[in-house]
């Protein structure tokens, strides 16, 4: 499953992705944007965006 998410490889968003589901395969997207244009696109299966910093 591709999931995207916003920032740069070894983010957070990465990190707790994958701690989430370690088979996951991490789609990093520059905003939350193109998070979710991928996720609506159909590149990434998912889109996992933090609700609180």
């Amino acid at each position: 499953m591709i999931v995207a998410f916003q920032g740069e490889t070894g983010a957070y968003s990465e990190e707790a992705l994958l701690e989430m589901d370690p088979a996951a395969e991490a789609l990093p997207c520059a905003d939350f944007e193109s998070v979710f244009e991928a996720a609506e696109s159909g590149r990434a299966d998912r889109a996992l965006i933090p609700i609180e910093n």
